[in-house]
């Protein structure tokens, strides 16, 4: 392998990542191109495997959770869904929305009731930021003090700060005020669990990524009509795991409220419309607690050696090939280019997939991507230091 360990292959390696450098900061700062940045930032190789995929094989009806529309119901029927509920004996009912203020005194005197009487409720808070787009919390949000009875309590916070980003992650436990708040449905696995509780706590990661199952078809769902003393189904919740919240005025009816992007979207590039309301994600994520199925990451400095290590493979051929400058070369390199990026892609998406393993593939494509391109600027600039300085390069023998 002559010339594997020239200077030339090294300068033209390290000008790849060079390159990528300056674009990443070019296009995420410029406003104009925020739309691009944004489609980056955005996208994983692994939602291929969710949006279409696992689309082709769906996970199994999962019997644990028991999902309630409240649709836009008041808070006198709120506490009859509870009363209902609480008859058939479920193990845990989840209330993904929050009572901040006391209205008519006789119905939150039910509702509070209902809730005490449960004693196996787990009630929603949630984070407001300080700032737009800031991590840090000016406060944290609960149900008034006559709700919380005998109760426990979850943030229902998402880790984005942007409203259309994609839900992939969830923060089992932040820090506010000195005190250790958990996630909402970290704390209905614990009521339900103890051993999955701990399992997640003992692993210590400020995020773990979601495995998502799938959305309302995966689950047991009830509308917010069908929760009467009549209707026999209900007697499916025994022993379960109930969460009520918001899925639209109706389970036919899909709107925009507490509606999110995940990797189950079937469009997962060009998306227009959310695909997953807010309570769905969180049974994704009590699945993914339950089940103990977390996902181990590469670290993101073994993706950069890794990259390197390629990226350096490539511009050794590329420049070995360029400089002798064999014949359908830009065909040749091109359609390199290509398969090396889709067996890169392969390679993520089986891993994810078969041992639910993540490496970040995009570190990988995106400077084979842009080696040929950089190679040729390279190339000039080599020349150039070679006619002004006589800088030695391999390029000379091309010229």
């Amino acid at each position: 392998m002559k010339n594997f360990f020239h200077k030339d292959v090294l300068f033209s390696t390290l000008f790849v990542f060079f390159v990528m450098y300056l674009l990443r900061l070019f296009i995420f700062n410029i406003e104009f191109l925020s739309p691009i940045a944004n489609t980056f930032k955005d996208f994983q190789f692994s939602d291929i495997y969710y949006s279409k995929l696992k689309e082709k094989h769906p996970s199994k009806l999962d019997t644990n959770i028991v999902l309630v529309n409240i649709a836009y119901n008041s808070r006198e029927e709120i506490a009859r869904q509870i009363h209902v509920i609480n008859q058939h004996k479920p193990a845990v009912i989840g209330l993904d929305v929050t009572f901040e203020k006391l209205k008519d005194s006789l119905t939150d005197s039910i509702l509070a009731a209902e809730i005490a009487d449960a004693g196996n409720v787990v009630l929603a808070g949630y984070f407001i930021n300080s700032d737009e787009g800031s991590e840090y919390f000016a406060n944290y949000i609960t149900s008034d003090n006559q709700f919380r009875k005998n109760t426990l309590g979850g943030y229902i916070n998402f880790p984005s700060f942007e409203t259309e980003a994609t839900i992939r992650y969830f923060t089992p436990k932040l820090s506010y005020k000195e005190e250790i708040h958990y996630c909402f449905a970290a704390m209905i696995a614990g009521a339900y669990d103890k051993a999955s509780f701990e399992k997640l706590m003992k692993r210590r990661y400020a995020s773990e990524r979601i495995d998502y199952t799938g959305n309302i078809e995966s689950f047991i769902v009830f509308d917010a009509e069908e929760i009467n003393i009549s209707n026999p189904g209900l007697s499916v919740v025994e022993g379960k795991i109930v969460l009520l919240g918001f899925m639209g005025p109706d389970l036919k009816t899909k709107v925009l409220e507490d509606l999110h992007f995940t990797p189950m979207n079937p469009k997962y590039s060009g998306r227009s419309f959310p695909d997953m309301y807010g309570l769905v994600i969180h049974a994704n994520i009590l699945t993914t607690i339950l089940a103990g199925n977390y996902t181990l990451k590469m670290p993101f400095w073994i993706s950069i050696v890794l990259a390197f290590i390629l990226t350096y493979f490539c511009m050794y051929f590329f420049i070995k090939y360029y400089v002798k400058w064999v014949i359908w070369y830009q065909i040749i390199v091109r359609s390199l280019q290509l398969i090396i990026s889709i067996i890169i892609v392969g390679i993520d998406i089986f891993l994810f997939s078969a041992f639910n393993f993540k490496m970040d593939a995009m570190i990988l494509v995106i400077p084979i991507l842009l080696s040929i391109d950089t190679l040729e600027i390279y190339e000039g600039i080599a020349l150039w230091l070679n006619k002004r300085f006589r800088y030695k390069t391999l390029f000379v023998e091309n010229n």
